[in-house]
């Protein structure tokens, strides 16, 4: 499935806040191109050029008073994929600051995790 010149725009701005990432690799995985860190799932790009965001379960709903932010849903019976998992929408990500505040949301997250 071929990514859309948003997703792209999006792909090149969240690998450019992760060049830093020495174990950094990307894939297309569920339709989506996925940042990944020691081989998990840090963000992803997905639908009209939002973010797939991986945080913790207990940090969820404190996500959620975000005004971008959403539990993240997937597939045609639009199921949510669980606490840590938030989709953040895309037009509220133009401003490379409110960008760099999601992924280093996930970053920590990560980080919490060894």
């Amino acid at each position: 499935m071929a990514m859309s010149e948003a997703q792209r725009v999006m792909a090149d701005r969240v690998r450019a806040v992760l060049s830093d990432e020495p174990a950094l690799t990307e894939k297309a995985l569920f339709g989506t191109r996925a940042f990944l860190l020691d081989e998990r799932i840090v963000v992803a790009v997905f639908g009209d050029a939002g973010l797939l965001v991986r945080v913790g379960a207990d940090d969820t709903e404190g996500f959620l008073l975000e005004p971008d932010a959403s539990p993240a849903v997937m597939g045609p019976r639009r199921r949510e994929m669980g606490p840590g998992w938030l989709l953040v929408d895309g037009e509220r990500l133009t401003d490379d600051e409110r960008l760099l505040f999601w992924v280093d949301a996930a970053r920590e997250f990560h980080r919490s995790q060894g």
